[in-house]
């Protein structure tokens, strides 16, 4: 597996992905919602790879969430970065990156999949999340 590592702009909030998929092989998903289009996310997910997540100062994490409630959405309360969402589940759970916060920036040219979630109710999001996911390996926020 080839490691990634990313978080905000700031450095608090950070995260190391890990993939045996060549970025520019993974799906590069655009969530249709408003508050992925507000942020630009586009995001990304292994369900093979995992992923460790820290933050340095945990004042400034901001947990939000919206919609069906079913996950965090992680961002940085110093800088406002969105880095990413969290299924949690116990000290672990399910991740999808946002790729524009990845340190440097990878291959990621191909297309951009728009996705519209809009008709899922809690316990399909909460399957597709698990399926289609990187689980957490490391969970220290």
């Amino acid at each position: 597996m080839k490691s990634y590592k990313g978080g905000c702009h700031c450095g608090n909030l950070w995260y190391t992905f890990d993939t045996s998929v060549a970025l520019d092989r993974l799906e590069l998903r655009a969530c249709m919602c408003s508050f992925c289009r507000a942020h630009g996310a586009r995001n990304v997910s292994d369900p093979q790879g995992r992923i460790r997540i820290d933050v340095r100062n945990r004042e400034k994490l901001v947990r939000y969430r919206f919609g069906l409630k079913t996950a965090d959405f992680l961002l940085c309360a110093n800088c406002g970065v969105y880095v990413g969402a969290l299924l949690p589940a116990g000290s672990q759970g399910w991740f999808t990156v946002n790729a524009n916060t990845f340190r440097e920036p990878p291959p990621l040219d191909a297309a951009v999949h728009p996705f519209e979630y809009d008709g899922e109710d809690v316990g399909n999001r909460v399957d597709r999340r698990r399926t289609d996911w990187t689980p957490v390996a490391s969970l220290s926020i």
